[in-house]
């Protein structure tokens, strides 16, 4: 069956979500017809410990891959975490959700219990956001920093305003509750997932998670006034998100430049916008040639992307008008969360159970991790400039030989 004519499959998963439904409140979950698959969602609570093999485990079988001594290759512990940071080290059992970068010496991750820290090219600082409010995503702007747990909700640095009656933190930090369009207001159920903004753009896109899918929308724009006000916009009609432009179901988004983004979701769905800067974006679903929920998207150019999911799924999409390609001969069948790239010769993926894997512009290989002992922490982000690469994910923070 051609992957978008899926709309008995699509029932199907939407009757296995509202059950999901009934259970949590936050974590959405995406489906294959063949077997029920949970999607991971890093803003659960977080619980490092819960990636630790027990003390009498068997030897591993994967022992290659996480050696005790840190070298050049591979990815070691390093960043926010460890007790020298300025303010004060992260909680350990915080998951990072995001790490978003400027450039090599102008990094800023984020994640669970109000995380927050920046690295200046020498060092990490933790930031006060003054909330232990879960971030998931991160808009740099030219004239300050932007971060977002929940889209009404929206935690700014370097920027005029805020709320009235609420006092900004000790760094800075200063709440705005976001404006929102009434067709927004609708959708009490939406759960945003992750965001993503070019440089100097007027908007950031948000992917968000509908538990009731259907006619409403995962696609939305966030957009900071003259008047320093936040307001949240439509990006993709709801009445567009039906069989034929799967858009309910967003889980990451990204973007070659302002105006050509991919967004993915549940179910295998791979969104193109293009004008998307424009008041009437224009969108197209292309087939992915997967039915497993894609969780991460990177676009090295307006015609290459890569896109990361479910048990080791990785698709390559190289300019075709309606399909992406399938990569075969991944190294591993773990879930892959995120997706990220300097070049188109040097991306990055990593997912459950510590996995890394690495993209050369010819072949995936897996990556070592070292210094972690029995843990194998879920990976939840990445985020890579020439020469450099930065990962995080449950109290964990790795870059490759250690090197900040």
């Amino acid at each position: 069956m051609n992957r978008l004519g899926w709309s008995a499959a699509w029932l199907v998963a939407a009757a296995v979500a509202g059950v999901a439904a009934c259970a949590s409140t936050e974590a959405p979950v995406g489906v294959s017809p063949d077997d029920s698959v949970a999607v991971p969602d890093p803003a659960l609570p977080p619980d490092a410990g819960a990636d630790a093999a027990p003390a009498d485990a068997e030897p591993c079988a994967d022992c290659e891959y996480f050696p005790e001594p840190c070298t050049a290759d591979a990815l070691c512990p390093n960043g926010p975490f460890d007790p020298k940071t300025a303010g004060g080290s992260l909680d350990p059992r915080a998951r990072i959700t995001v790490i978003r970068g400027r450039s090599p010496s102008d990094v800023w991750a984020a994640g669970a219990l109000g995380t927050l820290a920046h690295f200046d090219g020498t060092s990490w600082r933790r930031s006060d956001l003054g909330s232990d409010e879960t971030l998931k995503a991160l808009w740099l702007r030219n004239s300050g920093e932007v971060a977002v747990g929940m889209l009404d909700r929206i935690y700014a640095r370097g920027l005029d305003g805020g709320d009235a009656g609420t006092a900004p933190s000790a760094d800075g930090w200063a709440l705005h509750k976001s404006s929102a369009a009434p067709v927004y207001q609708e959708y009490k159920s939406l759960v945003f997932q992750s965001a993503w903004a070019a440089p100097g753009a007027e908007s950031l896109w948000c992917a968000t998670f509908a538990w009731h899918p259907g006619r409403t929308s995962g696609l939305w724009r966030l957009r900071h006034s003259p008047s320093s006000t936040f307001e949240i916009g439509v990006g993709v009609e709801p009445a567009l998100c039906h069989q034929s432009l799967p858009c309910s179901q967003m889980t990451s988004i990204h973007g070659a430049s302002a105006n050509a983004l991919w967004a993915v979701g549940t179910m295998g769905a791979a969104i193109r916008v293009t004008n998307a800067e424009s008041d009437t974006p224009t969108v197209a679903a292309f087939d992915s040639q997967t039915w497993d929920a894609l969780l991460g998207v990177w676009a090295a150019s307006e015609s290459e992307a890569w896109a990361v999911g479910m048990r080791g799924t990785i698709r390559h999409y190289t300019g075709d008008p309606s399909a992406w390609d399938v990569v075969a001969d991944v190294p591993t069948t773990e879930n892959l969360n995120a997706v990220w790239g300097s070049s188109p010769s040097d991306v990055w993926a990593v997912g459950d159970a510590g996995v890394v894997l690495h993209y050369d512009g010819k072949a995936w290989s897996r990556k070592k991790v070292a210094g972690l002992g029995a843990r194998r922490p879920n990976l939840t982000t990445v985020w890579a400039a020439p020469g450099h690469v930065w990962i995080g994910g449950q109290g964990v923070f790795l870059s490759l030989g250690a090197k900040s």
